[in-house]
């Protein structure tokens, strides 16, 4: 073997056994194989590119340099490396819940990981549906209780049936009508509609501390009574407030806390129990004022007779600015009609507003 051939040799045999020490000295070489050295040289470099990227995606790491442009031995390697990084990606998206990624370049790779994502998106599917159904059956069952209690609370004051569910109809109105006209968006953004409907049913809970003789009274209350029947909205607030200590879920219970102890502020300051005005008021307590007040006037009490419908938003409107916000008396003007709707569908005894 000449001395060319064997340095040629010995050349390949360090360079395929891995020696990264493995050096040609061209000029040790017959002239007529220079250029063949040369090529060996830039041969061993693109295969070390390889071997080197190789190593590194066999070992998990997806973030190693990538061969030079230039060297086409690697570009299956590339291709791989390119697919891996996007599976990665797709997996990330599948973590994240998105079952709608599919693989298609691996062969029976792809159809295995296909297969796992649609038995995960079922499985989740499933799993969405079962914790739907839980909740609906508490959020059920909390609405049942809440429904039963506040219906005990109007039962010792001679409230006539219906009030609660004609509130929250009234109330779900004009949120509708803020909603269509954008009044007030900022403070309603952030709202659960269900749970400030559901929640305005304890907005009288604090009769329950009220005495029955006065709650009962037929006939028009004396001013001590009336003080003492003002404190119901204090009762109510400290309620909740001690139910909200018992529980993580203080959104629902906070919206209820605001209707208990807001819904008679006026507008004017002349409201209790804490004299707010205008825009000290919360929404909530400015909403169920306008509910609540038009629910009272039309319909019967044992100490008054129902006022007529025109009757009942003629005294809203006359009270606008000293009572009631006067943007959602503008509200309530545009909806009164609605409301009016509610009154003759839950009122079967009141014929003033047949």
């Amino acid at each position: 073997m000449s001395k060319t051939s064997e340095l040629l040799f010995d050349y390949l045999k360090n360079v395929f056994y891995g020696n990264k020490d493995a050096e040609l000295n061209l000029e040790a070489l017959d002239e007529d194989f220079t250029d063949v050295g040369k090529a060996l040289v830039y041969f061993t470099h693109c295969y070390s590119e390889c071997r080197t990227f190789a190593s590194t995606l066999a070992a998990g790491n997806l973030e190693a340099a990538i061969p030079s442009e230039k060297n086409e031995m690697a570009a299956s390697l590339k291709s791989l490396h390119a697919g891996l990084k996007h599976l990665t990606w797709q997996a990330q998206q599948v973590a994240k819940g998105d079952y709608s990624q599919r693989v298609d370049f691996m062969g029976a790779f792809s159809d295995a990981f296909n297969t796992m994502i649609e038995q995960l998106s079922e499985r989740h599917h499933k799993l969405e549906e079962l914790v739907h159904i839980k909740t609906r059956t508490v959020v059920e069952l909390q609405n049942a209780v809440l429904k039963t209690m506040a219906e005990l609370v109007e039962s010792r004051d001679y409230v006539t049936g219906g009030h609660i569910e004609r509130t929250q109809s009234y109330l779900q109105i004009l949120i509708d009508a803020l909603q269509s006209t954008g009044l007030y968006a900022d403070a309603i953004t952030d709202w659960n509609f269900e749970h400030v409907l559901q929640s305005a049913q304890l907005h009288d809970v604090g009769k329950v501390a009220i005495d029955d003789a006065i709650l009962r009274k037929p006939g028009d209350l004396t001013q001590e009574e009336h003080e003492k029947i003002k404190t119901h909205t204090i009762f109510g607030e400290e309620i909740i407030e001690r139910i909200k200590l018992s529980t993580s879920e203080h959104s629902f219970l906070e919206h209820a806390r605001i209707f208990a102890s807001t819904h008679h502020e006026k507008w004017n300051g002349s409201g209790y129990p804490k004299g707010l005005k205008d825009m000290e008021i919360p929404l909530q307590g400015r909403l169920m004022a306008i509910a609540d007040v038009y629910d009272a006037l039309v319909s019967v009490r044992p100490y008054k007779k129902a006022f007529s419908h025109i009757e009942a938003v003629a005294i809203i409107t006359k009270d606008s600015g000293s009572h009631f916000d006067p943007a959602l008396v503008t509200i309530f003007l545009s909806v009164a009609d609605k409301f009016h709707e509610v009154a003759v569908r839950y009122t079967t005894h009141d014929s003033a507003l047949r």
